[in-house]
């Protein structure tokens, strides 16, 4: 997959809520951030034929994030980018090389 590193330009967080503990071990009443990875990717809002194609695949995504490749990201985490949340629904290594990583995710949380 031939990639322009130079369209990384959007750092990004990518992370999931979890339950929190005080400083007694008692769960706190609110989800708390836990960040998995704070990266550089590329953020790219899916239109025309790119959505059809991710909607006829049952992957619910307007936006195709590419980031370089990271061990543990998983679908069903968060990415926040630009004050907005974005639901990861599919993981993508495209070339098998575990070189990049495509994110196909779904707006949860607008601007």
């Amino acid at each position: 997959m031939a990639f322009q590193v130079s369209t990384m330009r959007h750092r990004i967080e990518i992370g999931r809520y979890v339950e929190g503990r005080d400083e007694w071990g008692d769960p706190l009443p609110e989800l708390v951030w836990q960040r998995v990875a704070a990266v550089w990717a590329a953020v790219e809002a899916l239109t025309g034929r790119l959505y059809f194609e991710a909607q006829q695949s049952n992957i619910q995504a307007d936006h195709r994030i590419t980031i370089r490749y990271c061990h543990g990201i998983e679908p069903g985490m968060l990415v926040r980018h630009d004050r907005r949340e974005l639901e990861i629904q599919a993981v993508l290594d495209r070339d098998g090389r575990r070189r990049w990583l495509q994110l196909m995710c779904r707006e949860v949380t607008p601007a």
